[in-house]
């Protein structure tokens, strides 16, 4: 078994359904069990870093909507 980039363990225990779900998603897709949670580890990563960015830029995006805003206030008397 290929183990080098691997220096953790976890040991889940899951109920019948979870463990029917990860075995049957795991055959249809012609991998172990545990690079079929590995897979889904790593899918939830990276939908977590694209939501973190998006997140980020939408921030940004209203900071410069707030400056801005500020600018429009302004009247002729100031």
């Amino acid at each position: 078994m290929y183990t080098q980039d691997k220096s953790h363990r976890i040991t889940l225990r899951v109920n019948e359904n979870q463990f029917e779900f990860i075995k049957q998603s795991a055959d249809m897709l012609g991998v172990s069990p545990s690079d079929f949670l590995r897979m889904v580890v790593n899918l939830s990563m990276s939908s977590s870093q694209i939501a973190s960015e998006s997140v980020k830029k939408v921030d940004e995006e209203k900071i410069k909507e707030v400056i801005r805003r500020e600018n429009e206030e302004t009247n002729i008397n100031n």
